[in-house]
């Protein structure tokens, strides 16, 4: 009887030390939470934090919520460099010693606007586009235009107009692309959409006399 009773109280030492293991090793391993914010306090959404274990070259990463806050769990003992990137602000940098414990690690990082590259606006005119999507955006469709590839010039104009409908003076390139393709009709329509908005607009006003002499 004995012998059917060994294996089993083996067994049970065996998956006890295991447990044992598995325990001491979630304790050996340290959490991490921050918080992510601009010089106002305000915190960053959708920075990404990544995190390296100078000793292992072991690399994580996670993106900030909607209140600019980041966690990490199970992280090794040792000192970890977290980096923080996100459009419009200088990217940071700053090095943590993580340790196991139950308490978790708190850090905050604090990024500077970059002024060459300043996040989109949350209001205005240009609300939700950045300066240098709207230069990218731009140049395309004006690429596209000395190419003469006037449909894919109108595309991109509108596309940029429906993200920012307040820069109206757009429609006059795209006025400038029907008549190119010699749809006066159209190109007529897209400069009236510019009188609309600002009456004074000396091109736009000759434009329409241009193309008036040429449908009559």
């Amino acid at each position: 009887m004995n012998r059917t009773i060994r294996p089993l109280a083996r067994r049970v030492i065996l998956i006890a030390g295991l447990v044992t293991c598995m325990a001491a090793s979630a304790f050996a391993q340290g959490r991490v939470r921050g918080i992510v914010s601009d010089d106002d306090g305000n915190g960053i959404s959708g920075a990404t934090v990544s995190a390296e274990n100078l000793a292992l070259t072991t690399t994580r990463a996670v993106a900030t919520d909607n209140s600019g806050r980041f966690s990490f769990v199970g992280l090794s003992r040792g000192e970890w460099l977290f980096v923080i990137r996100a459009d419009g602000f200088r990217s940071v940098q700053g090095i943590a010693d993580v340790s196991g414990g139950d308490a978790p690690i708190t850090v905050q990082f604090t990024m500077e606007v970059d002024a060459f590259s300043p996040p989109a606006p949350a209001v205005g005119v240009l609300a939700g586009l950045t300066a240098r999507e709207l230069v990218e955006s731009l140049e395309e469709a004006e690429e596209l235009f000395d190419r003469g590839e006037y449909d894919d010039a109108i595309d991109a104009y509108r596309s940029i107009l429906e993200r920012a409908p307040a820069l109206t003076s757009l429609s006059l390139q795209i006025g400038h692309a029907f008549r190119e393709k010699q749809e006066p009709d159209q190109a007529l329509a897209a400069y009236r959409t510019v009188l609309d908005a600002d009456p004074s607009n000396a091109e736009a006003r000759a434009a329409i006399d241009a193309v008036s002499q040429t449908v009559r």
